[in-house]
């Protein structure tokens, strides 16, 4: 029986990013309908005799919300993980989600959020939907779209191999042993404590890898996204160190916020490579929240490894069910 997991962040969106730029706000009235767009595709596409969906407990009752007035032909169960409104309840529900063998997770919150997702989910598919300040790693998905997606990928109706995709992560290493890890980017910043955690000031930057560098995007891997690729255009990892005296182009860090950044040193990386973190004492953002302190002695790297989380590609899977006459419906008998 295919297990679908859906793991809406009432966090997402609100970190102190949004008092100073210019970022849209997505409240949890909104969330909550998304939710219920994805239940709705979910219950349109899904073999429903078969399926169950289970969603993160949260303080926001955003399932319930969801599922207000809504007739759905399967259960939706509350998972029996901790709701303490902390970012570790993502992680938490994911670990739950992968222990019961869910086929697909659609997950709701920006690049912070997805971070925790994957740091539990092991091998799940997952079904991102961008609700977050910084939204790299999950794509704009709309939700009808993501439930009917996450329902094929469960049923295995489409080739998982050509609708899914793996994509990099960073681990962060402590004595050469791994620790924590990023989806997009880890900054070496001199903010000494993660205090507000949230990181947009670059000339408290001084070290950024990436694990992605494509234009097109907001965040700390615009910076990266605004340089040339380079020979042969794969724009794959990158290293750079940032500081007075080195070449600025112009990024766009954050919603409304398009900035000037000095780049010293610029590095492209190939998968396994590390980079030794030389910055210290200060504090390492993941994903753009300072989480980790860096010691005067500590000896701290970071690892480009090419088998990060599985992400669902909303657009191809729906490509491929149509192309293989997925959503052909059976002709009716005459009265």
């Amino acid at each position: 029986m295919p297990l679908i997991g859906i793991i809406p962040n009432p966090s997402s969106g609100k970190d102190i990013r949004r008092l100073v730029v210019d970022a849209d706000g997505i409240d949890n009235q909104h969330k909550a309908k998304i939710v219920r767009r994805v239940l709705r595709g979910i219950a349109a596409t899904a073999d429903v005799a078969a399926t169950t969906v289970a969603v993160m407990p949260e303080m926001a009752d955003i399932r319930r919300r969801a599922l207000d007035g809504l007739e759905l032909p399967f259960p939706v169960d509350v998972l029996d993980t901790p709701c303490h409104g902390l970012a570790e309840d993502s992680l938490a529900a994911a670990r739950a989600l992968a222990d019961r063998g869910a086929a697909a997770i659609v997950v709701l919150g920006g690049d912070g959020t997805h971070r925790m997702v994957a740091k539990g989910s092991r091998d799940v598919p997952l079904v991102p939907i961008s609700t977050g300040t910084n939204n790299v790693w999950p794509r704009r998905n709309e939700g009808t779209l993501a439930g009917m997606a996450a329902a094929l990928v469960a049923d295995v109706r489409v080739p998982l191999e050509v609708a899914c995709r793996q994509t990099p992560r960073l681990d962060v290493l402590r004595d050469g042993q791994p620790i924590d890890l990023a989806l997009v980017d880890v900054a070496a910043c001199d903010i000494p404590v993660p205090g507000a955690r949230a990181i947009w000031d670059v000339t408290r930057i001084h070290q950024l890898v990436l694990s992605m560098a494509q234009p097109g995007v907001l965040g700390l891997s615009a910076i990266g996204g605004s340089l040339p690729p380079p020979p042969g255009g794969d724009r794959r990892g990158l290293a750079l160190e940032i500081g007075p005296g080195g070449q600025e182009v112009m990024a766009p860090i954050a919603p409304g916020l398009v900035v000037p950044v000095a780049i010293r040193n610029v590095r492209w990386l190939e998968p396994d490579e590390t980079v030794s973190i030389t910055f210290r004492p200060g504090t390492l953002a993941l994903d753009g929240e300072r989480e980790t302190a860096i010691g005067s002695n500590d000896d701290l790297a970071i690892r480009l490894n090419k088998n990060g989380p599985t992400m669902v590609d909303v657009d191809r899977t729906l490509e491929l069910a149509a192309d293989s006459g997925e959503f052909i419906m059976p002709c009716r008998s005459p009265a």
